[in-house]
């Protein structure tokens, strides 16, 4: 079964698409949502294997968000203006329909969809490989691109709105993977994590403040403050002997 999400903020217009997917069993509507909020939310959650969006919602740019998803889903846009068709392929969008969309041409978009599916598995394997292999990088999709970043060079990891933020000394990176994906990941790389939403670098801690009944608060080199909580700091005893 593939998993699907629409997003348009016309109901006429998600009934439509709808009616055209109920052509094809193998597609399952997962979800069906009407602003760029919701359709990054559940991109992120649900992990649909296609995302089908309009271009003009009301809400976050969808633009904007698609390139920094770590594993984004196919995308298929659809609009009443072609003017965005360059945009859409900039952000690597498997095609661009124009509306209001005809059975014929919906068919070509579904023929496009099975294509790359079925070339995504050997990608996904080889993905798998290099991801376990790498245990001194990371890497983030900025704009479309791979970025790679260097564990080293990261202070801290925060989960926000479904969201990992990685900040290194001089840059911010958004991630779709969880803070437990990265906790695990870099559980060897003297990362620690202070509380369900902080993920910090040992290496950048310069002070531990006490606050008041058993908490405290890790001071990093930028001079953040980031709580932790008095289980988390029992923990952290055993290795910084404070």
């Amino acid at each position: 079964m593939i998993k699907l999400i629409i997003a348009d903020d016309e109901q006429h217009a998600r009934e439509r698409l709808k009616d055209l997917i109920s052509d094809y069993e193998q597609f399952k509507i997962i979800s069906e949502v009407d602003d760029g909020n919701k359709a990054l939310e559940k991109m992120v959650s649900l992990k649909p294997d296609v995302a089908i969006l309009d271009i003009n919602m009301p809400g976050i740019s969808v633009f904007n968000t698609i390139s920094s998803l770590q594993a984004p889903p196919i995308i298929v846009f659809q609009t009443a203006h072609s003017k965005y068709a360059a945009d859409a392929f900039d952000v690597e969008a498997l095609d661009y329909l124009l509306k209001p969309v005809s059975r014929e041409r919906f068919k070509q978009a579904v023929n496009k969809i099975m294509k790359k599916l079925s070339s995504a598995t050997e990608d996904m394997k080889e993905h798998d490989i290099t991801d376990k292999d790498s245990t001194t990088k990371i890497t983030v999709r900025v704009n479309g691109t791979i970025k790679i970043i260097r564990v080293n060079d990261i202070s801290k990891i925060c989960f926000e709105e479904g969201l990992s933020f990685i900040y290194t000394n001089k840059d911010k990176f958004i991630s779709d993977r969880t803070l437990n994906y990265y906790e695990e990941k870099l559980q060897e790389m003297k990362f620690f994590r202070s509380n369900r939403a902080n993920l910090v670098n040992l290496e950048y801690v310069t002070t531990i403040h006490k606050a008041f009944k058993g908490a405290y608060y890790i001071e990093l080199q930028d001079g953040t403050r980031i709580e932790l909580s008095r289980r988390k700091a029992q923990i952290l005893k055993k290795n910084l002997d404070f």
